[in-house]
C-alpha cells in the first residue's frame, strides 16, 4: 500500500505558477512583512494535490514531467528526510554553516527574506521560521508534502528548481540547497539562478552527499566494502545515463568556478555508521535510501530485478555488519559577489 501523510480536506497553504499568456517579467510580490501578492500565483485547491502524484511498483512518486528527480515521496522517504535532517542538526549544533545569523540579522526598513530549494516535508524552513521570526521563509519544492499549517512567515510554492525563479534580481538575503542534486541536470545552471536570486553579499548555502562509501582511518573501502562499492558503482552509472551526475565531491568548485561567489568555505562531515544511538538511527536511513533505490535501478532497466536484488542485498549486508563504515556530507556556505 502506498503511504503518504496527508490530508487534503483543508487549505493546502501551497502555492503554484498560475497559467496565463504573455511574458511577464518575474516577480517578487509586494514588501508587505509576510504577503505575496504576486500575479504569478494562486494558492492551491486540496483537490488539487492527487494530480501531484503518480503510484509505480508499490511507491509514490512525482509526476513532473520534467523533473530528473528520481526518488519516492512517500511517507518512508518523507521520514527519512525528517531523519537526516535531524542528524545534520546534531552534527552541525545547528541548522545552518556560515554567518547567516549575520545575514538574516533584523534591520529596521528592510524584510530580510530566504529560499529553500528542494523543501521537501519543509521541516528546515519550519525551524529556522522559528528562530529567525522577522525573516520570511520561502520553500520550493515539486510535490505538496510540507506541513498544512506552516508558520505565518513561511509560504510553501511548487517549482522545479531545474527552472527559472519566478523572484526578482537580489530578492532573497539568503538561498539553501541540500540534497537537490538528484532534482538538477545541470548545477551550474542552478547557481546562476541562485546567484541571480541573491542580493549582493547575500549567502548560498548548499549540501551534498557523497554517492558512495568511505571508510575510517582512511582504510579503502573497495577492499573493506566490495558490495557497497559495486552498489554505488551502478547507482552512479544509472544516474548519470538520466543525467544525473554527483555534485558533493565537486561542489566547492562548482561554486568558485561559477564566478558568482567569493568567500567560498566548506566542510566534510563524516557520520558513521552503527557504533551508538546516532549511528544505528542512520543506518536505518540508509537503509530506506537502498529500498527506494532498488525502484531506481529495477525501472531503469540496465540490470535485471535479481541483479538489483543481489546489489542492494550486499549493500545491506554490509551496513549492518561491517563496522566502521562511513558516509560523507559536504557542506559549503559563499557569498553572492558584490556586483556582476
Amino acid at each position: 500500500m502506498v503511504r503518504l501523510h496527508a490530508d487534503y480536506s483543508t487549505s493546502s497553504h501551497f502555492y503554484a505558477p498560475m497559467d496565463h499568456d504573455g511574458d511577464d517579467q518575474a516577480t517578487g510580490g509586494d514588501d508587505d512583512e509576510w504577503s505575496d501578492t504576486s500575479s504569478e500565483i494562486t494558492e492551491l485547491d486540496p483537490a488539487e494535490f492527487p494530480r501531484y502524484f503518480v503510484e509505480r511498483n508499490g511507491r509514490l512518486f512525482h509526476s513532473h514531467g520534467g523533473s530528473p528527480y528520481p526518488f519516492p515521496v512517500d511517507t518512508d522517504e518523507q521520514n527519512r528526510d525528517k531523519g537526516i535532517h535531524a542528524l545534520l542538526k546534531a552534527r552541525l549544533g545547528r541548522n545552518y554553516v556560515g554567518p547567516v545569523r549575520e545575514i538574516l540579522r533584523q534591520t529596521v526598513g528592510r524584510q530580510r527574506r530566504a529560499l529553500d530549494l528542494g523543501t521537501g516535508t519543509g521541516i528546515w524552513v519550519e525551524e529556522m521560521a522559528g528562530e529567525f521570526p522577522h525573516v520570511r521563509f520561502d520553500g520550493l519544492d515539486i510535490v505538496p508534502i510540507a506541513t498544512r499549517y506552516p508558520p505565518a512567515n513561511v509560504m510553501f510554492e511548487m517549482h522545479d528548481i531545474g527552472e527559472p525563479f519566478r523572484y526578482a534580481d537580489g530578492y532573497y538575503d539568503l538561498v539553501h540547497a541540500r540534497s537537490v542534486s538528484m532534482a538538477v541536470h545541470n548545477y551550474a545552471v542552478l547557481l546562476d539562478e541562485v546567484a541571480r536570486v541573491l542580493r549582493p553579499r547575500g549567502l548560498f548555502v548548499a549540501g551534498e552527499w557523497m554517492r558512495g562509501p568511505a571508510m575510517i582511518r582512511g582504510a579503502d573501502p573497495a577492499v573493506h566494502l566490495p558490495r557497497t562499492t559495486e552498489f554505488f558503482r551502478v547507482v552512479n552509472n544509472t544516474l548519470t545515463v538520466k543525467n544525473i551526475f554527483p555534485v558533493a565531491p565537486f561542489l566547492h568548485e562548482l561554486i568558485e568556478e561559477s564566478n558568482h561567489f567569493e568567500d567560498v568555505h566548506s566542510r566534510q562531515i563524516e557520520i558513521v555508521v552503527g557504533g551508538d544511538a546516532r549511528g544505528n538511527r542512520f543506518r536505518e536511513m540508509q537503509k530506506v535510501y537502498a529500498e527506494s533505490m532498488r525502484v531506481v535501478l529495477v525501472e531503469a532497466g540496465r540490470h535485471s530485478r535479481r541483479e538489483v536484488d543481489e546489489l542492494v542485498a550486499g549493500y545491506l549486508w554490509e551496513l549492518y555488519h561491517v563496522p566502521g563504515m562511513i558516509h560523507v556530507y559536504h557542506a559549503v556556505h559563499a557569498r553572492r559577489l558584490p556586483h556582476g
